[in-house]
């Protein structure tokens, strides 16, 4: 006998629901699963991630006005986008503060974090008298803040910007779940608090590599990444929330954001985006392939602040270049050989041992930047006749020193 049946009355069956929350710093959003989001990804069903409010929230969020505009809070204000995101709403006359929640350290105060990285990438139009620098990050419960602070907050906030993530391509998605996905819940059950708040979540074009079912059944790697799939979760979840008007929301999926338009400078060599051209720069030649999709970070700024302070907000946003480009333009800025793919990879296992480069060459890369590659969507009105690709790389590679991962090229440097 391999079988064993028998019928019990649990005496806590008053705490069955076919609903539930899935952290107690959210408790106002009910999933059909105890693990929705896990189930969702492995089953590729995003409907697993579709919510209900508790009926109280619910009665309280209907009777309140839509969001204002006067007060922000940016998470991942010491980030890249996050200083250039809080310098932009400062500019704006219908902002009067805006709340810069910055990660600090034992060795450095935020305040000190935030105004490290306004000076690394040059940011000059700034009304630091609209700017108030706090602690706050989004995997903490109260956002890491005392009572009194996180109710002030709740109470007089507006509109709310999430840029803090990780980007760590190494990591499963179980060991991001906690910071970046339980994240999410605890900053849209504070949108639904005390007053209606407008949150705009920065996604990422990665999800995109999620829309086949096999690709839910893909090993991870560096491009189906845990990375990639938390932003696939979070993603379907706020669509849901939009398309059930459960909440104001509005998805960003962004391409890669490199500098601005004006100074050019971003975090360089740490993006997953200048590695591969560094790979290619050290071997003498690119793919000929498309080119990857990308923003300059106070376009995208501009186009988030625009978008979130308008009288009808948009729900989806892929600011991304409108033209697409090839990989021509960066042979052509490099001096390098424009070749096939398949005659890259050759010159690339000649000089590199293939165990380094598996992760990034190991799969149709063409395919997978066309998938990701997706159609800009931007407000309407939105300018974009200045966006020129030669002359924006022109300025990027004025300020990236790529190394020469293959020891071959000695004191090799960018155009």
């Amino acid at each position: 006998m391999f079988e064993h049946e028998f019928t019990t009355v649990a005496n806590d069956a008053h705490l069955v629901s076919p609903v539930v929350a899935l952290t107690a710093d959210a408790p106002s959003l009910l999933f059909p699963r105890k693990y929705a989001d896990i189930a969702a990804l492995s089953a590729g069903d995003a409907t697993l991630l579709r919510p209900v409010l508790d009926s109280a929230t619910a009665d309280a969020v209907a009777d309140m006005p839509e969001p204002r505009h006067e007060v922000a809070l940016v998470f991942g204000a010491n980030g890249f986008v996050g200083a250039h995101l809080v310098a932009e709403l400062s500019t704006r006359d219908d902002v009067t503060t805006v709340y810069a929640g910055v990660r600090g350290s034992t060795d450095v105060p935020a305040a000190d974090r935030f105004e490290e990285t306004v000076a690394r990438y040059d940011i000059t139009n700034i009304d630091r008298s609209k700017i108030t620098v706090i602690e706050a990050v989004p995997t903490r419960t109260r956002f890491g803040l005392d009572e009194a602070t996180f109710v002030h907050l709740r109470e007089t906030v507006d509109q709310v910007f999430n840029s803090a993530s990780s980007t760590d391509y190494d990591a499963t998605y179980l060991d991001l779940r906690r910071d970046w996905f339980e994240s999410l819940l605890r900053v849209v059950q504070f949108t639904l608090e005390s007053r209606r708040k407008h949150l705009t979540y920065m996604g990422s074009i990665g999800a995109f590599l999620y829309c086949n079912p096999e690709d839910f059944l893909r090993p991870d790697s560096w491009w189906y990444s845990g990375y990639c799939q938390m932003k696939w979760i979070n993603g379907r979840l706020l669509r849901w929330l939009n398309a059930d008007a459960l909440a104001s929301v509005t998805l960003c999926e962004s391409p890669y954001v490199l500098g601005s338009t004006t100074v050019g400078k971003d975090p360089g060599r740490v993006y997953s985006f200048w590695r591969a051209i560094e790979l290619g720069n050290s071997v003498g030649a690119l793919w000929d392939g498309p080119g990857m999709n990308y923003a300059p970070v106070d376009v995208l700024t501009q186009v988030l602040a625009d978008n979130a302070l308008a009288d009808s907000p948009l729900a989806y946003l892929v600011p991304s270049n409108p033209e697409p480009y090839s990989n021509a333009v960066l042979a052509d800025a490099l001096g390098l050989d424009l070749v096939p793919f398949d005659e890259f990879v050759r010159r690339v296992n000649q000089h590199i041992p293939p165990a380094r480069t598996a992760a990034l060459l190991g799969s149709d890369v063409n395919d997978l930047i066309r998938r990701s590659n997706a159609p800009s969507v931007l407000p309407a009105g939105t300018d974009t006749s200045w966006w020129d690709h030669t002359v924006l790389f022109a300025k990027y590679l004025a300020h990236i020193e790529f190394r020469d991962i293959t020891g071959r090229r000695t004191g090799l440097v960018s155009a």
